[in-house]
């Protein structure tokens, strides 16, 4: 019995892994085309694939999305993962579960598939139980991946064929132009979804415009700010991945906005204090407030534009406003000295190594995009600087 234990478990663990199938024509279907359609098919999709699975289940979420990306893109003329950016005619929301079979070896997936047009309409919806024979044992993930494409291209085709004559309609208002009147949100494409990341954010305006760091709103599929307990729809109306700055507009008429000085000054070892909501659903959902010190004038490597600071921060922090003590800003929060890598690369952890993009860089940024900004210099004390922070700052929700 031994012996048979332990040549199931090297044959799960060595055994021969599946080579993954690179395009669509490689994958053999019963089904047939309707011969009205020629692919790529003259529309724009997108797809989604949801990443909450039960606590006993496996998701290969990356898997799904490179599986759905080959079949989408060879079938549609346009295809993308699902953003907040996003222009699509159809949405195809994926979702999967998978248990590996202990007995008979190979993972069991089920795969559920709806298709939507734009006005929110289901089109279809299908859930397929799909088996990878994985001859390479538990982990061979190529056979989960060729086992997503196949009952993803089964399902575009059932698709296809039985709409095929609104696909055409489709297609031909595509090419000419024509936009749906009754289109719908990217949100209101979606039930019971939750936030699966947050930050933080600063008004800079009293119109509902704040400034927040671009990795928090990075490929969402739509952003909501939370502000003293009420939440609203949010529009990414500026965002740089190099500099990590963004700003988001809501339909909102705040009281405060954060003090922008006309000649920001970084100043080695000046008092700072951070405002945000680390630690979302862990700590207070009220915004949290640290106090540091500027400790350099470079950002990490010396990168000009950025600067060090030691006011604490956590997960969550990002986008917030870093202002001192009179309460005029300094800077945004965009990361800390990544603990893992000191450890391996130098035996020991850092303490409150953080970075801030400057005000200076910031402006420049809100300048380059057209965004109206009051400039004005704030002299108030530490308390009462401390008390708008809370009204000026919120939380920024982001929906991937």
């Amino acid at each position: 019995m031994r012996i048979y234990s332990l040549i199931v478990a090297i044959f799960l663990l060595i055994g021969c892994e599946a080579t993954p199938v690179n395009n669509a024509a490689m994958i053999k279907t019963k089904l047939k085309l309707d011969e009205r359609a020629t692919t790529p098919i003259q529309v724009p999709v997108a797809y989604y694939v949801g990443k909450k699975v039960p606590d006993d289940k496996v998701n290969f979420f990356g898997k799904m999305e490179e599986a759905a990306e080959l079949i989408t893109s060879e079938m549609f003329v346009s295809s993308e993962n699902l953003t907040s950016e996003s222009e699509f005619i159809y949405l195809i929301q994926l979702h999967s579960t998978s248990d590996w079979d202990y007995v008979w070896g190979g993972w069991e997936s089920d795969i559920e598939i709806n298709i939507l047009d734009r006005a929110g309409n289901k089109l279809m919806s299908r859930t397929i139980q799909k088996k990878a024979a994985a001859s390479g044992g538990l982990y061979d993930f190529n056979a989960v991946y060729n086992a997503f494409a196949s009952a993803l291209k089964d399902a575009m085709i059932e698709f296809i064929n039985i709409n095929i004559d609104e696909i055409l309609l489709a297609q031909n208002n595509h090419k000419n132009g024509v936009k749906l009147e009754d289109s719908k949100s990217i949100k209101d494409l979606f039930t019971n979804l939750e936030a699966t990341n947050s930050g933080s954010g600063f008004f800079i305006d009293n119109k509902g415009t704040s400034v927040t760091a671009a990795h928090v709103v990075n490929e969402c599929i739509f952003v909501e700010v939370n502000h003293k307990g009420n939440t609203y729809d949010a529009d990414i109306i500026a965002s740089s991945q190099l500099l990590d700055l963004a700003v988001v507009k809501i339909d909102y008429a705040n009281s405060k906005s954060i003090a922008i000085e006309p000649e920001p000054s970084v100043q080695l070892g000046k008092q700072v204090f951070v405002t945000g909501y680390p630690l979302s659903g862990i700590l207070a959902e009220y915004p949290s407030l640290t106090v540091g010190n500027i400790s350099s004038r470079g950002g990490l490597k010396g990168a000009k534009g950025y600067f060090q600071f030691s006011a604490p921060i956590q997960p969550g922090n990002s986008g917030g406003a870093i202002s001192d003590y009179k309460g005029n800003l300094m800077g945004v929060v965009s990361s800390s000295l990544n603990q893992s890598m000191m450890l391996k690369q130098s035996g020991t952890t850092s303490q409150n190594v953080n970075f801030g993009v400057s005000t200076q860089l910031l402006k420049q940024f809100l300048y380059k995009h057209n965004i109206a900004f009051e400039e004005k210099t704030s002299s108030a004390n530490f308390e009462s600087s401390s008390a708008n922070a809370v009204e000026y700052s919120n939380q920024i929700l982001c929906y991937k």
